[in-house]
């Protein structure tokens, strides 16, 4: 007995035959445009590039708080906050100073500066290349940062050091 099937049922019956993976030759072709997009992608946007940006950003809007914090103590306090020619790095606290490091009274620099800001900023890498540091004589200060990525800034902000990003009204003591 011979049963015929209609149409339909037997280009259905082929189409389930067809290999339902991908070659060889398909993967290894996703693949290469997977890769060439993603190398086109870390090329166009960069992202190392960009977060050492971004902690730039930040050494950059903590400094200026450090310095604004300074200044107004000054103002209050006829004289700097700290111990005159005692540099003090974001990465210690001083002796006898209990942590944490931001804390505003007698954090990293040794005098309470909760007045002026709720914390002492510290560097987003805060290691022996990355940190803030202040010192200050009887008739100014200086508050240094290294900066990964924008380097113009280092070097054109009047300081003696192209290597640091430096504020204040004596940027020869550090």
């Amino acid at each position: 007995m011979v049963v015929l099937l209609p149409a339909t049922v037997r280009i259905f019956a082929m189409e389930s035959k067809i290999s339902k993976g991908f070659s060889l030759v398909e993967l290894v072709l996703i693949m290469g445009l997977t890769v060439v997009v993603t190398g086109v992608l870390m090329t166009a946007f960069r992202p190392y590039e960009q977060k050492a940006k971004a902690r730039d950003g930040k050494r950059l809007s903590d400094i200026s708080t450090l310095d604004r914090a300074v200044n107004e103590y000054r103002v209050d306090k006829g004289v700097y906050p700290d111990t005159v020619n005692i540099l003090r790095m974001s990465t210690s606290l001083p002796q006898g100073n209990v942590g944490p490091l931001e804390k505003a009274n007698d954090g990293w620099i040794d005098a309470n500066l909760s007045s002026y800001t709720t914390r002492l900023p510290s560097d987003p890498i805060n290691d022996a290349t990355y940190h803030y540091s202040y010192k200050h004589n009887q008739s100014g200060y200086e508050i240094n940062a290294v900066l990964e990525f924008l380097n113009e800034n280092m070097q054109n902000d009047g300081g003696d050091d192209a290597t640091a990003y430096e504020v204040g009204n004596d940027l020869s003591i550090l």
